[in-house]
């Protein structure tokens, strides 16, 4: 191709400022693109010029684009020659361009154009100077082309129907240089997405590029080898491949349409079309079992488009059914899993920026959150029934399941049982799943049923409140996560646990430091004294001990300062806790309302040896208790140790309480514990002898006793 090299640098200028101008509307060309005429020729010009665009040109001029690329714009053009018009017509059956459906066309056509004029090093980097001092970056190496699929409408489950836009199609353009900076091999990644296209070093889409940077006055030639088509994206292929019905019905499920305020106010009139006063309304369609800024149908993938791509695992049918009949227990159908399990199973197939020479060595070398929650994941030429690389990513049809760590965790006898699967959902809703899945820790697990579960006024639902824990006295609203999050911790113990060592009237400390109660008939947590019935131990090879109950435990919901401050409900306490506010001790909040105990510190648990009411009246009465509010402080706070202790007889001798000692002005004086297993007694520096007589009032920072006389220090 001949061209006049001199006049390249006037028109480098001439692109530079092009790129600032072309900010305003695509109709108004004319008035903005009015090129100097002693300029090389527009595209369609040099195209003509080469003698080798014949069929390009002709396709261009049936679309009616050659008033725009042979007249003015700024464009990078990816030119098909006329040999591979040939080896299209040949593989499409097409005889000629006049064949070819017209829409078809136009997306062939409009699918080699990008907007804004790009040389081969700024479709590289992103910049058209080159300066040694420039930390360069190849990623973005998606570009959008000027062919968008047109308008659908669709109708959501409730019957209502949407205009559903569909966004501008990217054409991916590899280089050797854009595999060098993720660190990937080249060939084994373009390849395996176009296996017939070996890898060349520079790519656009399926198509080597052969001849690159040829300057026109409005833009960028880049010649290729193969004409290229609009490439389906994940969702057209779901809707196409049949051998994946069931994972698209499934992930359909959860299909809304969320409205698009710049996509619609860009229509013309700005939104409205048809000038009728009403906003055309345009909507993407989306899916909640996705990344966020993704689903099947989303080309500009999590809002950045030029470096992003989803990668989609899709398990055909048989996948699936063999999943159903490995992982699972007294399901009819995949149909019959509930909402929230299996959403949070389908999710696992789905990821952002995965390629394709990693697959055999995901769970060894990736860090992924998708890979870090799986086990046998890794991928394998025999596992995959079909690839390609859609217009928003990978996209791999596989003949196996990919598994969730999970399935091999303490919890495994009870993963995909239907009996379980409340449970099951509520350790993945509440994160517990990520402390299971740890290497190298054993646990018990308390399994509860879905019965269980009811049997103690909870369900696990989707509801107003949206996932989670619901309790039948509220059923319009979850109950509040970390409320729920530590019933679950209730059920978890860090250790094995042996039929053994629950020994009766012995308290176990749970992971989130509350405390699960031995009795004869079973176990129960502070929050709900009613026994949970243990089934036989089951143990899970190198993972602990699962032990199914008939009653879901609940943890205590009240901490030892929220116990006291309820004196309506708690009157045991009542006097008690007078004297806390007497003594200035309760903290208040910025409304004046009591919100703590200035003696107890967050994150620390305590033993709180409370007087009866009683007892505490006659100590006023005799004046053995002070009424100063110092002296009363001082008296309250050698009522708190630091540590739970129970009446099991674990624990006995010397505690620190929270009263401050005098002499030094920041230690703490100290009690005896005298703990005899049912007998728990407490001797003062006076030499009392106190006596427990209501023990064991769980609270979430520690325990409550109530005592028959009150302390004394001094």
């Amino acid at each position: 191709m001949e061209i006049r090299i001199k006049l390249l640098v006037r028109l480098l200028g001439f692109l530079s400022f092009s790129l600032i101008l072309f900010s305003t509307c695509e109709k108004r060309f004319d008035e903005y693109y009015k090129v100097p005429g002693d300029l090389i020729g527009t595209i369609l010009d040099v195209l003509k010029e080469d003698g080798n665009y014949s069929q390009f040109i002709r396709a261009v001029e049936l679309v009616e684009f050659d008033n725009v690329l042979g007249k003015t714009g700024n464009f990078t053009v990816f030119a098909p020659d006329d040999q591979a018009f040939m080896e299209f017509f040949n593989e499409t059956g097409y005889a000629s361009l006049e064949e070819i459906p017209s829409e078809e066309l136009r997306g062939i056509v409009y699918y080699h154009i990008v907007f804004w004029a790009y040389s081969r090093y700024m479709l590289l980097y992103g910049l058209n100077v080159q300066d040694d001092e420039i930390d360069y970056t190849t990623l973005n190496f998606k570009q959008p082309t000027r062919f968008r699929p047109p308008l659908t409408q669709e109708f959501d489950t409730l019957g209502r129907v949407f205009d559903v836009y569909h966004e501008t199609k990217f054409v991916p353009v590899y280089s050797s240089e854009y595999f060098k900076e993720l660190k990937l091999d080249a060939a084994a990644n373009y390849e395996f997405l176009y296996p017939l296209s070996p890898f060349a070093g520079f790519h656009v889409d399926r198509a080597e590029v052969t001849e690159y940077d040829v300057p026109a006055q409005n833009g960028w030639i880049h010649r290729i080898n193969r004409v290229l088509q609009p490439p389906p994206n994940h969702d057209d292929i779901l809707e196409e491949m049949n051998e994946y019905s069931t994972f698209r019905e499934l992930i359909e499920k959860n299909t809304y349409y969320q409205y698009s305020i710049s996509y619609t106010t860009a229509q013309n009139n700005d939104g409205d079309i048809d000038e009728d006063g009403i906003l055309d309304s345009l909507f993407l369609k989306m899916n909640s079992v996705f990344p966020t800024g993704t689903s099947p149908d989303v080309e500009n993938v999590a809002f950045n488009g030029y470096q992003n791509v989803l990668t989609l695992f899709a398990p055909t049918n048989d996948a699936l059914q063999q999943f159903m009949s490995d992982r699972t227990r007294g399901y009819g159908s995949i149909n019959e899993i509930g909402e929230f399990w299996i959403n949070w199973y389908l999710s696992h197939y789905i990821g952002t920026n995965y390629w394709p020479s990693q697959f055999s060595s995901m769970t060894t070398e990736w860090e992924w959150d998708l890979t870090s929650t799986l086990v046998d994941c890794n991928i394998a030429p025999a596992d995959i029934h079909f690839s390609r690389m859609a217009s928003n990513g990978p996209f791999c049809g596989l003949n196996k399941y990919l598994l969730p760590r999970i399935f091999e965790s303490v919890a495994g006898p009870i993963m995909g049982d239907k009996d379980y699967e409340w449970f099951t959902d509520m350790l993945v809703f509440y994160l517990v799943d990520k402390l299971l899945n740890e290497e190298n820790l054993n646990f018990t697990l308390f399994a509860p049923s879905n019965q269980a579960l009811r049997a103690a006024g909870y369900i696990f639902r989707t509801g107003i409140g949206g996932y989670g824990l619901y309790n039948d006295k509220s059923p319009l609203t979850p109950v509040s996560p970390q409320v729920a999050r530590d019933i679950v911790n209730t059920h978890l113990v860090f250790g094995e646990l042996q039929p053994e060592d629950f020994e009766e009237g012995t308290f176990i400390e749970a992971s989130q430091n509350t405390y699960i109660g031995v009795r004869p008939e079973g176990i129960f947590a502070g929050g709900d004294l009613s026994n949970s019935s243990l089934g036989p131990p089951e143990p899970v090879s190198g993972k602990g001990m699962l032990y199914r109950i008939d009653r879901m435990m609940v943890s205590p919901n009240l901490s030892i300062f929220g116990i006291l401050s309820n004196p309506g409900v708690y009157q045991q306490y009542q006097k008690f806790y007078q004297l806390c506010f007497q003594s200035g001790l309760i903290v208040l909040d910025e409304n004046s309302l009591p919100s703590s105990l200035d003696n107890l510190s967050v994150g620390t648990s305590y033993t709180c040896f409370i007087p009866t009411n009683q007892a505490l009246e006659e100590g006023i009465a005799s004046g053995l208790i002070p009424t100063d509010k110092d002296s009363l402080q001082q008296f309250i706070r050698y009522h708190f140790v630091e540590g739970v202790i129970f009446d099991d007889g674990k624990k006995s001798g010397t505690f620190n309480t929270t009263r401050i000692d005098e002499e030094s002005g920041y230690l703490f004086n100290t009690i005896e514990i005298l703990n005899v297993k049912h007998d728990l007694r407490i001797s003062d520096q006076q030499g009392n002898i106190r006596s427990v007589v209501t023990p064991n009032h769980m609270a979430e920072n520690g325990v409550i006793h109530q005592i028959d006389s009150y302390l004394l220090f001094e």
